[in-house]
């Protein structure tokens, strides 16, 4: 047996990724299902599904997501749905294989003690001693730009912005904003429904369209979806709400990376500028660099670019952090 096992591990509202030192990544939806009676439960064969599987039978089971905006919710069931989730997620890169386990798990940029307390119970048990970083730093360290940085990771539940000077950030160097990928799809849902009137459309429907989807700027798009209105099929094209709900976020962004960029060291505002990082999943969206440079161009000279391969970057970079840290930076959980 090993020695020890390195994981690093972003919480997402939506989807959560683990990467290990054994070169091992996985993601899954950060959903949990459990059946709702006794005939689900029979037809299931399951006391409990996750991911995929949870959402292909979720008429059968009540859903929860633990991690809305990348914390464990206070309270009973959804403490206990996290706890499940994160033993099947660290179980998918075989922990029992070594004699010890540690960590560095990725959260927005603020979190609370009690968000910090309920990460950590739903850990004990599955990992030695972890150690909590923001996403914008994880991702800054793997990819070695961690210097004269600006890295806004566009997540589902936040969007966190963080001003890197070769250190771990303090807070205040650090924003979150509740406008990330779920106001997105709450802002595309409702102009759907304007549009169509009757539109009969679900949160999963519509992001699963943004994640294909998505753009800003540029010609208008087509983009034909299948929705019932008033129960009946119709072929329709959202192209325009697409592009329109994604440059509804852009100046919200925008203003959070002014606001950072205004309260750094004036002598490296410059530099700063110049290096403005876009990971998570809205960086994915089609087109966005260049209208958030074009958005803050106010400012002076910027330069924005993304990430490759955004959805692995955050835990890719937390298990090279594990991996480089001294013991005493990590807090004991057995």
């Amino acid at each position: 047996m090993a020695d020890r096992l390195y994981i690093g591990i972003d919480l997402g509202t939506y989807q959560s990724t683990i990467a290990s030192s054994a070169g091992t990544i996985h993601t899954i939806e950060t959903v949990v299902g459990r059946p709702k009676d006794p005939v689900a439960r029979n037809m299931l064969g399951r006391d409990v599904l996750f991911g995929a599987d949870a959402l292909k039978h979720k008429m059968s089971c009540d859903l929860f997501r633990p991690m809305a905006k990348g914390v464990t919710q206070d309270d009973e069931a959804s403490l206990g749905a996290a706890k499940a989730f994160m033993t099947h997620l660290i179980e998918t890169v075989d922990p029992e294989e070594y004699d010890e386990v540690v960590g560095v798990v990725c959260s927005p940029s603020h979190v609370s003690f009690t968000d910090k307390s309920n990460l950590v119970a739903t850990l004990r048990g599955q990992v030695n001693a972890i150690m909590v970083v923001s996403e914008p730093f994880a991702t800054a360290y793997g990819i070695g730009e961690f210097h004269g940085t600006i890295v806004v990771d566009i997540g589902a539940g936040t969007t966190d912005i963080a001003r890197l000077y070769g250190t771990f950030p303090s807070d205040e160097d650090q924003i979150s904003l509740a406008e990330a990928g779920d106001w997105l799809d709450e802002h595309l849902m409702t102009l759907i429904r304007k549009k169509y009137t009757g539109a009969q459309v679900t949160k999963d429907m519509v992001r699963r369209w943004k994640e294909a989807h998505s753009y800003v700027g540029g010609e208008v798009k087509e983009v034909l979806v299948d929705l019932s209105v008033e129960g009946k099929q119709q072929r329709v094209d959202i192209g325009d709400l697409i592009a329109q709900a994604c440059g509804a976020i852009v100046p919200l962004i925008g203003n959070g990376i002014k606001r950072i960029i205004a309260g750094a060291d004036p002598e490296y505002q410059e530099t700063f500028r110049q290096n403005i990082i876009l990971s998570g999943g809205g960086s994915l969206i089609g087109g966005v660099a260049d209208r958030l440079a074009a958005e803050i161009s106010d400012i002076g000279n910027v330069a924005v670019r993304c990430v490759d391969e955004p959805i692995d970057k955050v835990a890719l970079g937390a298990v090279a952090l594990a991996q480089d840290m001294p013991e005493d930076m990590f807090t004991s959980i057995e």
